[in-house]
């Protein structure tokens, strides 16, 4: 007998069936039930159709961290469309540049954000989408389209390697798989209560938003900035059961770790951490000061549906210096090692991570080069190629070692370093960049050295360059520049040798602005 799952357009009926007047989200200035949250993504969805959207059509969101956003997604899965967030406080080039490649059916955004992108595309204002959902009277949706598990549920755009974002496509199969997969570590029920701080263009927000909503729980947005005292205070208001934070945040919510305890967090039961190592010291104090809170590390790519490995920390190791392993594969994942096309099984022995079954993406938009380079199959089992280095520990978990390209994250948010330096390189008055990470007082910082022909690099002109093309969280904080720069044997530029240099001034000047000497190094720049 073939198992009935509920389908993406049916994602609150759960909620709304068993509960339909308890409080399903809320952001602290909106908030709706989940008869709400139902009712309204139905009326949205009518309004979207007389907008002419169909199954299979694109609709791009300008999206922002608000509770209106599940009863947005809703919508376009009623009809059978795409749903592709990206963040409305990109740079409207950027924003541009993504609708061009998306060539959405219509657009979801504030009556600003609409404004600022100013592409000729059907537009549906968050102000009109709230009203209609407010509107008892509003016309909705008569059904909705069938389910077709083959079909693309969402895009969400990954930072390229190529120089441009890459447009990851998730199949509906994919998705709910994934909910069904990770649900057996997350555990999520009706009575939970979740914290969300992921931006909706970022694909934890389907994890810690539309799978608990899916489930009948609570979400709480918070859209503030992540100070500890304000997010501490906030769990215990709200009563969070389970918190989902990236490892740079769930630093910053620990703080001195003196309120991490059942006296500010008495209902927790869950923590879960990853999209970037985290440091075990960090990990530790939670697993101590709240022993019976299950802490978890995890681990997954864009590409492999938002989380595929996961390790529960059972005992703290307090002589732990190296990150936890990231675990073993969610059950439906498939997971291997390999090394010069040769499948490493010996612990210690590092290669390359590879994640197969269902939850790989179907591939990345209108790019099938891209798309066949990272991904295989092999008997039958399609396989993402992460880049990640990784190896097993003598108990059989999966480690991180690190990358094999210029691929970072910081903050949770994957940067490929070479989109950075593209842009760069198209700028007239760079003749070459470089780009990496240097250490400012303790904090991991995005830098890029420029090498010109000009005697003194336009570095304002070309930061206003950057700045609109580039997300905030991708721009350089520390700029360099060069007019002699090292060289090495083989005449190329020895970027290694220049970032020693930056990164020796950074420890000693903490600046963020540099020049390269005669007598080579560099120097805080006037």
């Amino acid at each position: 007998m073939t198992e009935r799952r509920t389908p993406l357009s049916e994602l609150f009926e759960f909620g709304a069936a068993s509960a339909p007047d308890k409080l399903a989200v809320a952001d602290g200035a909106q908030a709706y039930t989940y008869r709400e949250l139902r009712s309204g993504a139905s009326r949205v969805a009518a309004l979207l159709a007389r907008l002419g959207v169909q199954a299979a059509d694109r609709v791009m969101v300008l999206a922002e961290k608000s509770a209106l956003m599940p009863a947005l997604a809703g919508a376009i899965w009623k009809l059978g469309a795409v749903y592709v967030p990206v963040d409305s406080a990109n740079p409207p080039q950027r924003n541009a540049a993504l609708a061009h490649q998306v060539k959405p059916k219509a657009v979801l955004g504030s009556s600003s954000a609409l404004h600022a992108l100013g592409a000729p595309y059907p537009a549906l204002s968050f102000e009109a989408a709230a009203a209609a959902v407010a509107a008892a009277t509003a016309q909705e949706l008569p059904g909705a389209a069938p389910c077709d598990e083959a079909a693309i549920a969402y895009i969400m755009f990954t930072s390229g390697s190529t120089g441009a974002p890459k447009g990851v496509m998730i199949s509906h199969g994919s998705l709910l798989d994934y909910f069904r997969n990770h649900n057996r570590v997350l555990r999520f029920s009706a009575d939970s209560r979740v914290l969300s701080f992921s931006p909706f263009h970022f694909d934890v927000s389907i994890e810690d938003t539309l799978l608990p909503l899916s489930l009948g729980a609570f979400v709480f947005q918070f859209r503030g900035l992540p100070v500890g005292d304000l997010v501490r205070q906030i769990v215990l208001r709200e009563r969070i059961t389970h918190l989902i934070a990236v490892s740079t945040l769930l630093t910053l919510i620990t703080g001195d770790g003196r309120r991490v305890n059942r006296e500010w967090m008495p209902q927790l039961t869950m923590v879960m951490t990853g999209a970037e190592v985290c440091d075990p010291k960090v990990i530790n104090l939670w697993k101590k000061n709240l022993p019976e809170v299950r802490v978890i590390n995890a681990y997954g790519p864009t590409e492999a549906t938002i989380v595929c490995l996961t390790h529960t920390i059972e005992a703290i190791d307090e002589a732990r210096e190296a990150a936890y392993p990231i675990g073993r594969p969610l059950q439906g994942v498939e997971a291997r090692i390999v090394d010069a096309g040769r499948v490493v099984r010996r612990p210690g022995e590092a290669g390359e991570l590879w994640i197969g079954g269902s939850q790989v993406m179907s591939g990345y938009l209108d790019a099938p080069a891209e798309t066949a380079r990272r991904i295989v199959e092999q008997a039958g089992v399609r396989y993402y190629r992460t880049g990640d280095i990784c190896r097993y520990t003598e108990t059989g978990e999966v480690e991180f070692v690190g990358r094999r390209d210029d691929e970072v994250k910081l903050a949770g948010r994957r940067i490929h370093l070479g989109e950075l330096r593209q842009l760069a390189l198209s700028h007239p008055a760079v003749g070459r960049a470089a780009a990496g990470l240097v250490d400012v007082s303790g904090r991991k910082r995005i830098a890029l050295i420029v090498i010109s022909e000009e005697e003194n690099a336009p570095c304002e002109e070309l930061l206003d360059f950057l700045g609109m093309k580039l997300p905030a969280y991708m721009r350089p904080q520390v700029l360099a520049s060069a007019h002699s720069p090292c060289v090495s044997s083989t005449g190329k530029t020895d970027e290694r040798q220049l970032f020693e240099l930056l990164q020796q001034a950074c420890a000693r000047y903490g600046a963020d602005r540099y020049a390269y000497s005669p007598d080579g190094q560099f120097l805080p720049a006037a």
